[in-house]
């Protein structure tokens, strides 16, 4: 199980740190209606791991089989997932020497404003498992539980415990906001508009490290 955590810890900050859920929920709390559009979009964020990754432990279950050691299935599917990685990382640099990414927001962040807590919940799960980079990394993750022939229960607790840990950027801000909304206002509007002009660069790096860590895994399982 302490194999299966560690395994799976540096994949959740991979998705903790995505930029653009954060501007998102920054933005979301600055809404007509902050509490409802941000436990909603908290809750589509969740909904959208949980099932990525329950789907991925599940099928390499049955896939790999129940040994003691992983089958090929998982190292294959780490490889491909981390060239996949680096492909994006190398699509994202290049846009960033093209056009840099200060400037205005997308008009679906623009827009938060006035999102009804429906259309947070969409755009949660919309972020959270549409997003290709963080389907990837999740589904890494899924991988990794699955591989690891655990008992269900302890599947369970490893699923939950990167969940959650994939989801402290999104939690602790609207935790933050629900106790001491005056507070966490000005933090979260600094990191938001720090994230606005950087996110390319910071997604570019998280990219490489990640792909190559998921390479690397899928080699050493065979």
């Amino acid at each position: 199980m302490n194999d299966v955590i560690g395994s799976i810890l540096p994949l959740s900050l991979g998705v903790a740190l995505s930029p653009f859920p954060v501007i998102m929920i920054v933005l979301l709390l600055g809404s007509v209606r902050p509490r409802a559009n941000g436990l909603a979009f908290l809750g589509g964020w969740v909904a959208g791991l949980a099932v990525i990754v329950a789907v991925l432990t599940f099928a390499i279950d049955l896939l790999d089989g129940t040994g003691s050691d992983p089958g090929p299935v998982a190292g294959v599917l780490r490889i491909i997932l981390g060239v996949f990685l680096l492909v994006m990382a190398a699509r994202k640099f290049t846009k960033r020497f093209v056009k840099n990414d200060a400037g205005p927001l997308p008009r679906w962040m623009a827009s938060a404003s006035s999102y009804s807590p429906g259309r947070s919940a969409v755009m949660g799960l919309t972020l959270s498992a549409a997003n290709p980079k963080n389907f990837a990394i999740t589904a890494a993750a899924g991988v990794a539980i699955g591989a690891a022939a655990l008992e269900p229960g302890a599947e369970f607790w490893a699923m939950l415990a990167y969940i959650v840990l994939a989801s402290l950027t999104v939690l602790v801000p609207v935790t933050a906001y629900l106790f001491a909304p005056r507070k966490v206002a000005v933090p979260l509007r600094a990191v938001m508009e720090w994230l606005q002009v950087n996110h390319s660069v910071m997604t570019g790096l998280l990219l490489v490290v990640f792909g190559f860590i998921l390479i690397g895994n899928g080699i050493g399982s065979f």
